[in-house]
């Protein structure tokens, strides 16, 4: 909550208030002549950072400085307060405000938070000054052809009409859902968007247009999530968190890493480590939305986490494509021009999102999102076919073919991944990368592929059952055909 004035305040001025004149300067006064006169909530409040001995305050401007104690001194004589002690005082009018601010003003944290605009808030026994407002957009009834015009062109125009429409609804049905929580100061679990789509096509255009729809600050995660970094001060900085493709990897470590991270910051985040460089961690609220963009072929969906379980509607996959745009976009000059008409046309879009739209019933989630997960059909196949469960199966029909060729198989996990080892170890050190992959891949595939890999659970061990590959299939087998990208 906002602080007030704390009541063991001493001593105030009226800064740069001519109430009384003593040769053009003004002086100081108590608090108890100021009571009752009008503006005195407009006196300065001081906060003290103890971490880095700064006070911090507000200047004329708005903007908010970290003052070591000498100039803190200065502004102190600046605003009337007395520097030298009263007859049978020890202490000044200056060392008893800087003692006040010290005892009941200081923080853990201030510069700017996600989600809150300016101002002091003590919450989970944190106190932190928040430096600056969010720059939210005022939502205004009116046009938004263009906006809407390459939305549509990017999720829609060249869909399949049903497929166009669940884009475009689930699209908006995120935004809406996003920025009336953040309006209202309201915790909202979100699943993270992902754009995938050719080069040039506008995803990542997007993306910076939901930065201006949000609160106008953005952070890009891929260090704090690929692990380059332990610092993360700067994601507290954002309402949204930018994840594009040149910097993820696509090694199957990497991309559960990132499924995780992606859970832990949209979906199961109620609190976070604010963690700067040089001091401790902080237990804050976060208000994030995560987006994610990326080419459309199958190697780069690769940094995506496999879609199993755990993360399937934590994540909305939508297909963007190659549209033209409402306004010419080639030259610098027209990118910027076009850019600047639809962050005019933010308001309207805001304006019917938050009191005209309505989410479809196919498109909602009334119990935790607001609007479903989607997953683009034909991207979901793709990642599919490129999971780590699949390229296993692969691995296993080649190896295994001969025995596969006479009968069913029934193993242990730790068997099937002995053998695979012996037989093609390049493969398996390639797919196989961490403790018990063997198992959770096994499991993955019991689910997908219910008539192959089948489970069986014994008072003394677990044994899989695996089924040979139907006939169609058999003649696609070969012992050291199979190829496996890089895991």
């Amino acid at each position: 909550m906002n602080a007030g004035w704390p009541s063991t305040l001493k001593l105030k001025v009226i800064y740069m208030k001519n109430i009384e004149q003593n040769s053009g300067k003004p002086l100081p006064i108590t608090l108890q002549a100021f009571d009752g006169i009008e503006g005195n909530d407009s006196l300065p409040i001081d906060y003290y950072d103890p971490s880095s001995k700064h006070y911090l305050v507000k200047k004329a401007s708005g903007r908010w400085q970290a003052i070591d104690t000498s100039n803190y001194n200065r502004i102190m004589r600046a605003r009337g307060y007395k520097s030298k002690p009263s007859e049978g005082s020890s202490l000044s009018d200056i060392d008893i405000e800087i003692l006040d601010v010290q005892d009941h003003r200081d923080v853990n944290y201030y510069g700017p938070l996600c989600g809150r605009n300016a101002g002091f808030y003590e919450e989970l026994g944190v106190r932190y000054l928040v430096t600056e407002d969010m720059k939210l957009p005022e939502p205004i009834k009116g046009e938004w052809l263009n906006l809407d015009s390459v939305l549509k062109g990017l999720l829609s125009r060249n869909e399949a009409k049903e497929i166009g429409e669940i884009q475009y609804h689930t699209f908006c049905g995120w935004i809406k859902s996003s920025v009336e929580a953040l309006r209202a100061g309201r915790e909202q679990q979100q699943q993270a968007l992902a754009l995938c789509g050719p080069a040039g096509c506008g995803k990542s255009f997007i993306q910076h247009l939901i930065t201006d729809m949000f609160a106008g600050r953005s952070a890009k995660v891929e260090g704090y999530f690929n692990g380059k970094t332990n610092f993360n001060a700067d994601l507290f900085k954002a309402e949204h968190l930018i994840l594009e493709d040149e910097y993820v990897s696509t090694r199957i470590t990497d991309r559960l890493k990132l499924g995780a991270a992606l859970k832990s910051h949209c979906v199961g985040v109620t609190t976070a480590k604010l963690h700067a460089k040089g001091k401790d961690g902080l237990n804050i609220r976060p208000w994030w939305r995560i987006s994610i963009s990326l080419n459309d072929d199958p190697e780069t969906m690769m940094i995506l986490p496999p879609l199993d379980d755990h993360i399937a509607d934590k994540l909305i996959i939508l297909r963007a494509s190659r549209s033209e745009f409402p306004m010419p976009f080639s030259t610098p000059d027209e990118k910027k021009i076009f850019r600047a008409q639809l962050v005019k046309e933010i308001p309207a879009f805001l304006y019917w999102l938050i009191h005209e739209y309505e989410i479809p019933e196919n498109c909602a989630d009334r119990h935790r999102y607001n609007v479903s997960f989607f997953h683009h059909p034909e991207l979901k196949e793709s990642l599919e076919r490129l999971s780590p469960e699949s390229h296993l199966l692969e691995l296993i029909d080649s190896c295994f073919a001969e025995e596969l060729n006479e009968s069913k198989l029934r193993l242990t996990a730790k068997e099937i991944e002995n053998r695979l080892r012996t037989r093609d170890s390049k493969s398996a050190e390639k797919l196989l990368t961490f403790n018990n992959a063997m198992g959770t891949y096994l499991g993955r595939l019991a689910k997908k592929h219910p008539k192959r890999i089948i489970s069986h659970k014994t008072e003394a061990q677990r044994l899989w059952e695996i089924q040979p590959p139907e006939t169609s299939d058999k003649s696609k087998v070969e012992c050291q055909g199979a190829i496996f990208p890089c895991f």
